[in-house]
């Protein structure tokens, strides 16, 4: 009986190991155990001209039994020296400490660049407020000025109070309406808040940068539906100022005035509760601060 190591199976089948094992398995075959070695597996001849028939494979010509199993032996008999030799020339694996130094580097790098982003972050919060600062003493400036310059009588409050107060008609002008606008007026009225505003003969004027002055009374269901409309505006009374706007997508207002760089709040309640008194009680409220502050 003669015995074919593995190698030599797959050989003369033209076949891989993975093949052989899998050919194997269908027949319901096993490997052998040579007599020479017991590491060696082998199938006899007659198994590799079974598998051959099976699967319509010819087989090529048998290799020199004698040259197979010296050359399957021979790697194993290796003396101890030429494995010392085989171990020398391997390359030692490469040491992990090798890129401690650089990884320190890098991490040193990577942390002062966090530090100069975290000052650069601070720059630009003193610089917005800054510039918010300013902005507000700067439109606070000019109120003062406009103020200045109104006569003294207007600033005044009145010794009667008018029993139901009424919106100034303003004269009807058709050019101005027919006229349209030019894209400098559009822009600066789309930036203009909406004002009420008390007038000299105690009447209250209300402005819209869109429409005008409005024509509807105080305290009317109108009053309250056009501040429904509304997300800010402006209030100029007879007891003092602020300016309003609305909590997010709330019914709730904030009234507002800055002061020395500070600003000072109150709340004016929901849309319903925007009456003339009301605006006029929180403006002496923020008025009667101002002038503790100065």
């Amino acid at each position: 009986m003669t015995l074919m190591t593995q190698m030599d199976c797959c050989t003369r089948l033209g076949i891989g190991p993975k093949t052989l094992r899998h050919w194997l398995r269908h027949a319901k075959m096993q490997f052998s155990t040579h007599p020479a070695d017991a590491r060696l597996k082998c199938l006899t001849e007659e198994q590799v001209q079974q598998l051959a028939t099976l699967h319509a494979r010819a087989l090529q010509m048998a290799p020199d039994p004698s040259l197979a199993l010296s050359e399957e032996v021979t790697p194993l008999a290796s003396s101890p020296g030429d494995l010392a030799g085989a171990q020398e020339n391997e390359a030692p694996p490469l040491s992990p400490t090798r890129s401690l130094p650089e990884e320190a580097e890098l991490r040193k790098t990577v942390g002062v660049l966090e530090a100069k982003v975290l000052t650069l972050q601070e720059q630009m919060t003193q610089l917005a407020l800054e510039l918010l600062r300013e902005r507000t003493e700067r439109y606070e400036q000019r109120l003062r000025t406009l103020e200045a310059l109104l006569p003294p009588h207007a600033t005044r409050a009145p010794e009667v109070k008018a029993p139901v107060p009424t919106i100034e008609q303003p004269p009807h002008s058709p050019c101005a309406s027919q006229r349209p606008l030019q894209p400098a007026e559009w822009l600066a009225r789309s930036r203009t808040l909406p004002r009420v505003e008390y007038g000299v003969q105690g009447l209250y004027v209300l402005i819209c940068p869109q429409e005008g002055l409005l024509s509807f009374p105080v305290d009317s269901p109108e009053w309250f539906d056009w501040f429904a409309s509304l997300h800010s505006f402006r209030f100029i009374g007879s007891q003092g100022r602020f300016t309003a706007y609305r909590e997010g997508q709330t019914r709730s207002w904030k009234a507002y005035r800055s002061f020395h760089g500070r600003s000072h709040r109150r709340s004016l309640g929901i849309t319903d509760r925007l009456t003339v008194a009301r605006l006029e009680q929180v403006a002496a409220s923020l008025q009667s601060e101002m002038n503790s502050l100065s």
